[in-house]
């Protein structure tokens, strides 16, 4: 699907919607349900919950400590990746014309699976179940934070956009803007700091509970056949195993070109391989490396070309996947976060079809069904990804972000230490010049390689 004609699907769908909300809208349906209008989105307010989020907040001393323990990691974070968007600024320069174009466009700026292509349509309810879990683990963290810094509350609520796109806890914003900075601190830096916590917790279940039971079936995986090619002919396809050429197994992908090199052009060979579970036996007549180059080069007459690429990725993202924090950290760990992007660049994902089928799980979770097994998978691998990417985004210090409102409050507690006997009204227009211009700054940073590569 290209990104006009996924655009042309969300407009009709956006239209579509809109329509049905306009007619609950006239028969009074939405007022019924406390459900008012917010933007182009639905705004759902209810009180229910708010008991459960002020119980859980009377721990206040251990809630004021996890607060400041989360406005120190937060300002980590934050400088961490203002440094990662301006590096990525001068890695940008380098590239060649033709890396350039490979370069994610503006449909990576829409969230929409189906749209952007890191979040393929097939993966669109492990995408929701991640998103709800961000948007509760983050609000529900600001409601204990504004209950445990002896705030009020007034309601929760979901934002609808089609689909759930965002949740809030309405504080008091008089009390908010009148109550100490550091208070408004913590209130802000634990939505952020939740996110973090629950990517690292499903990343835990990832890792050292599902794959860790599963095992890289022996052979030469492939990545890729070429149209009109041996391989092509006989039923080969990504994700396929080649584990016997001859009589002899190829235990990986070194042993099986060192059993290919030995063969020569116009040599039937049986070959036996794993494609979607099921083990296939064929006759396959290789072909001469020559007859599929240009420009044509003599030498390799005498080579022979079965036409398939070879999936060299597989044994690293393995095991970035089984050993997050002690594979090659922190490139091991980056490996594992890169996996939509390796799909979209490449085609390959480990944890998805027809991949899957390279791996054999082994141990006490050989109970579950096979595709049930990799729906886990999917599951808490995308609730790390959107938990870390939200983190990560909302500890950015641009306005609207958590980290924007800390890096604001920031401010202004560094003019009054400077500036003692600095006004309010004074103070305020410092701390709004300074945060604007740091928001226009990062908002650059971070929309800038999206259109790298149209310029």
């Amino acid at each position: 699907m290209t990104f006009i004609e996924g655009l042309i699907i969300f407009l009709s769908i956006l239209f579509t919607y809109c329509i049905v909300v306009y007619i609950l809208h006239k028969k009074g349906i939405l007022k019924k349900y406390n459900i008012s209008f917010y933007g182009p989105g639905l705004l759902l307010r209810t009180k229910k919950f708010r008991g459960f989020i002020k119980k859980v907040s009377t721990i206040k001393k251990f809630w004021r400590l996890y607060g400041n323990f989360s406005i120190a990691f937060c300002l980590v974070v934050m400088i961490f990746m203002v440094y990662v968007f301006i590096d990525q600024l001068w890695i940008l320069q380098g590239l060649s014309p033709e890396v350039k174009e490979i370069l994610p466009g503006l449909d990576m700026m829409l969230v929409l699976p189906g749209i952007n292509p890191l979040l393929p349509l097939e993966y669109i309810w492990y995408i929701i179940i991640a998103l709800v879990i961000a948007i509760i683990a983050h609000e529900f963290s600001h409601g204990i934070l504004t209950f445990a810094s002896d705030l009020k509350v007034k309601s929760l609520g979901l934002l609808y956009l089609i689909i759930p796109i965002g949740a809030f806890v309405e504080p008091d914003d008089e009390e908010l803007k009148k109550t100490k900075a550091s208070k408004r601190m913590r209130v802000f830096a634990v939505g952020p700091m939740a996110n973090f916590i629950v990517a690292f917790v499903a990343l835990l279940l990832l890792s050292f509970v599902f794959m860790s039971a599963v095992q890289p079936i022996e052979g030469g995986d492939v990545l890729q056949v070429y149209d009109g090619t041996p391989a092509n002919d006989i039923g080969l396809t990504s994700g396929s195993v080649i584990i016997n050429i001859n009589d002899t197994n190829a235990h990986n992908i070194s042993n099986l070109r060192v059993l290919l090199d030995k063969t020569y052009p116009g040599q039937t060979v049986n070959i036996s391989f794993l494609k979607e579970g099921t083990i296939i036996n064929k006759n396959v007549t290789l072909a001469s490396y020559y007859d599929y180059i240009e420009p044509k080069n003599e030498s390799y007459k005498n080579t022979s070309f079965l036409g398939i690429i070879f999936n060299t990725y597989k044994q690293d993202f393995t095991n970035s996947l089984q050993n997050p924090f002690t594979y090659k950290f922190p490139d091991g760990f980056l490996n594992l976060y890169s996996i939509p992007f390796m799909g979209y660049l490449s085609g390959y994902n480990p944890i998805a079809k027809p991949f899957t089928y390279t791996y054999q799980i082994n141990g006490p979770l050989t109970f579950l069904p096979n595709d049930a097994f990799w729906i886990f998978v999917n599951v808490l691998y995308w609730i790390f990804w959107l938990n870390l990417a939200v983190g990560l985004f909302n500890s950015l210090p641009i306005g609207p972000f958590d980290g924007g409102l800390i890096f604001r409050d920031m401010i202004g507690i560094s003019v009054k230490k400077i500036k003692k006997d600095i006004s309010d009204e004074r103070k305020e227009k410092i701390v709004k010049k300074i945060s604007l211009t740091m928001s226009l700054i990062v908002l650059f940073l971070v929309l800038f390689p999206f259109f790298f590569k149209y310029i």
